[in-house]
């Protein structure tokens, strides 16, 4: 026999822990009377589609807005989000390495003026 919770079981942001949230209007969570629909969809990316739902968590009652995003999109999001961290660790990367090599240029190009010092002290002695 199912027993009435009163909410569906999911992450609530506020408690950071899985715990019973009711549904409630979305425009009640953003106060924006426009978001009655739940269907939603980016006006420059139609291609991403999905529903929101406004919740308010029964543990400490936070309310929020959920989404539900098609498995393919989530999975293209990580794959997006792990080819950004790559680029950002090999960015960093490169910075360190460019300082290195603009610090080595430095030092060489300064016992480069050395040498050039000492050729023309030597040329003018003899």
């Amino acid at each position: 026999m199912r027993v009435p919770k009163g909410g569906t079981d999911m992450h609530c942001p506020s408690c950071k822990k899985i715990t019973t949230c009711k549904a409630v209007p979305a425009a009640q969570v953003t106060y924006d009377s426009s978001d009655y629909g739940q269907r939603r969809y980016y006006t420059k990316h139609s291609d991403i589609q999905f529903f929101q739902r406004g919740r308010e968590c029964l543990s400490c009652g936070h309310e929020f807005v959920s989404a539900e995003v098609d498995h393919e999109f989530l999975e293209e999001l990580v794959e997006l989000r792990d080819a950004l961290s790559a680029i950002k660790t090999n960015a960093e990367m490169y910075v360190k390495e460019s300082a290195a090599a603009s610090t080595s240029l430095t030092k060489l190009s300064e016992s480069l003026g050395v040498l050039r010092a000492l050729k023309v002290y030597k040329g003018s002695k003899g």
